[in-house]
């Protein structure tokens, strides 16, 4: 059975599937962004481990983050759709707040909507906490990250949410 859940955007959301897309996407998350701070940090002589508790700490805290504050705020705005899910604007917040879409959905284009800005909201707040949290560490720990540490949230948030949304698509087919 689907489940659904919105936590860090990119892997979550492939529990509109099913849990093991979202192992696998959790899988990917961790793998892409250890490969590419693996990469980028070896000239700091970091050691392996090192750097996969940097990778591991900053999802957690996306994830958890994520899964906290933006559900909890969409529950506070479509929890009027609860009080009067028979009416058109109470469909209305019900799509927005839980995604629901398929042939029988009265407001489908609102679910997937709602979704897709979901996904573009998470992925703004994912390089937002992984970029602190960096910044954050650097400061703490005295790393030198340089000057484009804000550039590579970006970029190796880019390489794991293209192949998130080509894992979803995937498995969506099967």
């Amino acid at each position: 059975m689907p489940s659904v859940c919105f936590a860090d955007g990119g892997g979550p959301i492939l529990l509109l599937i099913n849990g093991y897309a979202f192992s696998v996407g959790q899988i990917w998350i961790m793998s892409v962004e250890f490969g590419y701070l693996f990469l980028w940090l070896k000239s700091l002589s970091f050691s392996k481990w090192k750097i996969f508790k940097i990778t591991f700490i900053m999802n957690l805290l996306s994830t958890l983050l994520g899964a906290i504050l933006f559900p909890l705020l969409l529950a506070i705005v479509t929890f009027p759709g609860l009080l009067y899910m028979n009416t058109k604007w109470g469909g209305l917040l019900m799509a927005l707040g839980t995604w629901i879409a398929g042939d029988n959905s009265p407001n489908s284009e609102v679910a997937i909507g709602a979704a897709v800005v979901g996904f573009f909201i998470t992925f703004i707040l994912t390089i937002w906490i992984e970029y602190k949290y960096l910044k954050r560490l650097s400061r703490k720990k005295q790393i030198d990250f340089g000057k484009n540490l804000f550039k590579h949230c970006i970029y190796f948030n880019i390489i794991s949410y293209t192949g998130l949304i080509t894992l979803f698509f995937v498995l969506q087919r099967l």
